[in-house]
């Protein structure tokens, strides 16, 4: 059977993504200098031109993806069946083509902004292994329990207690990725603004903060989530954006980021967020662990208030009415999915892998020399 230049050349671009992810998984020095000098280029492009609509581009071509997905098999049919027969050939064709270059475009994309990135050298690795006592992991939880607590009277609150967000959150974020880059120069550059998920309840069900598309290049935050999250989950999206593909390190930045802020509000919610993702484990230590709780038991009443906050507690009861899938489901597959998904990215950890948040912020406050 001979196939159309439409065909080949399809065929041609499929393989040669298949290629590069391959040199990806092969040669780390080819992705290192794919991450540094070639993303970026393409990041800016993309990003500028979907910066452009007031919306989250991504998550309606995800919906549109889905019904497209959906409506193949029956689409063809109907088709089969509407079309007179001597035109059933031509028409199978044009068919096949359109769905031919709908998966090539999201190959591509999805291979040269995501999967080739999970190749690059992590920070970690550049770290090496290092154990830190109890002593030494007790005081790191005491340096961000005092953060919290400090930055915590320089906040405004509403009449619950909770956190409310007075500074520009766009502007700002923009300014911390700018004063990160002066000692991280992979985050210099153009950072579109954040835009907003539409269909916040599903994320919320699926215990989204934020995402980021890898085939249009946005960053996007759930708008439903309680403000404390926000300028933290911005600055996270960010640095994906910027070829930092892995969890735990785009929350390691995100922190850095927010912490060099001069408002409050972004300090404030780095020490929160650094404090959710900490995961201590003193084994058998009893008294390690009796230490830890009563550090804890330091945090000030507004601290405490936001600790964990993800979205307000009415929440689900006033958005009943849009659970198609019930929440526990749609959480659980959320989990599997993203879990799954990082574990053929050749990150073993999976999930847990936001938890390695830990190592990277134990290391900036231990400053350990047997790391160097």
């Amino acid at each position: 059977m001979k196939l159309s230049k439409q065909t080949i050349t399809m065929l041609v671009i499929c393989l040669l993504m298949i290629l590069l992810n391959l040199a990806a998984r092969l040669f780390p020095s080819f992705i290192d200098f794919y991450i540094v000098h070639i993303f970026p280029v393409l990041s800016a492009f993309w990003s500028r031109l979907t910066g452009l609509l007031p919306f989250s581009l991504g998550e309606w071509l995800i919906i549109v993806g889905i019904v497209l997905v959906i409506a193949a098999v029956p689409g063809y049919l109907l088709l089969l069946l509407f079309t007179k027969k001597d035109a059933r050939p031509k028409a199978a064709r044009i068919y096949g083509k359109f769905y031919g270059w709908i998966f090539t475009v999201v190959f591509s994309l999805v291979t040269l902004h995501f999967t080739m990135l999970y190749q690059g050298t992590q920070l970690s690795e550049s770290l090496g292994e290092v154990s830190y006592s109890s002593e030494e992991v007790l005081d790191v939880v005491r340096q961000l329990v005092d953060g919290a607590n400090r930055e915590s009277f320089h906040v405004a609150r509403d009449n619950d207690g909770h956190f409310i967000m007075t500074d520009d959150l766009m502007t700002e974020a923009k300014h911390c990725m700018e004063t990160l880059s002066h000692t991280n120069p992979q985050f210099k550059g153009y950072y579109p603004d954040a835009k907003p998920i539409y269909h916040s309840y599903f994320f919320s069900q699926e215990g989204l903060l934020g995402i980021y598309f890898p085939h249009t290049m946005e960053a996007n935050y759930n708008p439903a989530v309680y403000p404390i999250n926000l300028p933290v989950t911005i600055c996270h999206e960010y640095t994906h954006l910027k070829g930092n593909i892995f969890e735990d390190e785009a929350g390691y930045y995100a922190f850095l980021a927010c912490i060099g802020s001069d408002s409050a509000d972004f300090r404030y919610s780095a020490y929160i967020s650094a404090l959710e993702w900490m995961n201590v484990d003193f084994g058998e230590d009893e008294a390690a662990w009796e230490a830890y709780y009563a550090i804890m038991d330091d945090l000030s009443v507004g601290a405490r208030t936001d600790l964990y906050s993800f979205v307000p507690d009415d929440f689900w009861d006033i958005h009943e009415e849009q659970e198609v899938i019930p929440t526990d489901i749609v959480n659980d597959t959320a989990n599997t999915v993203m879990d799954t998904s990082l574990k053929i990215n050749g990150i073993p950890s999976g999930s847990q892998s936001y938890y390695g948040m830990t190592a990277l912020l134990l290391h900036y406050y231990l400053d350990d020399d047997r790391t160097r």
